[in-house]
């Protein structure tokens, strides 16, 4: 996945009735970017259990969290290295603040208001995959979906066209038993 998605990318959201299908279809799209089908910048697995909680997995968005530690540790160690003692805990402390600000302002992947919006529209025992997505090759992305009985496209911004050539390769799917 690439650090920053372009101005022309899309969000494509489809829902699963099972996890390991959001999980199955999250490598199929490596495999289309492997291909050089698709360029994929993030991906986001939303679960919701029948009881309405959710559960979310961001692929590349650093957590405020995490980048606090990772900072907190190099500062205490350079502070460490160049002030004693006591510089490794003032840069220590002042780099985990700053690391954990720097997250929290540099959302890259698909926003976190997006994903705070998901979390209600993806239904009760279901899980949805959302690809924030350029240079898509619509028909290869269609062969693909057409692998995957139940699933359903939740949100979308990409041209009407890919989301007809989406919305039937879904069709086309619950049409057919799968077989492989």
């Amino acid at each position: 996945m690439t650090q920053t998605p372009p101005e022309n990318s899309k969000l494509l959201v489809i829902s699963f009735d099972d996890p390991l299908r959001a999980q199955e279809f999250l490598l199929a799209a490596a495999r289309l970017q492997r291909d050089q089908e698709l360029q994929l910048h993030d991906a986001v697995i939303i679960r919701r259990d029948p009881d309405g909680t959710s559960h979310v997995r961001e692929t590349t968005d650093v957590t405020p969290g995490q980048a606090g530690v990772g900072a907190g540790v190099w500062g205490l160690l350079l502070g460490t290295l160049f002030g004693g003692p006591i510089g490794g805990l003032v840069v220590g402390a002042a780099s985990a603040g700053g690391g954990a600000l720097y997250a929290k302002l540099r959302d890259t992947g698909v926003k976190d208001a997006t994903i705070a919006e998901l979390r209600e529209a993806v239904p009760p025992g279901r899980t949805a995959l959302a690809l924030l997505v350029s240079h898509v090759s619509v028909a290869d992305l269609q062969r693909e979906l057409a692998r995957f009985p139940h699933a359903e496209l939740v949100e979308t911004d990409m041209p009407p066209a890919a989301v007809q050539a989406v919305q039937e390769a879904l069709r086309e799917a619950n049409r057919e038993p799968f077989t492989g």
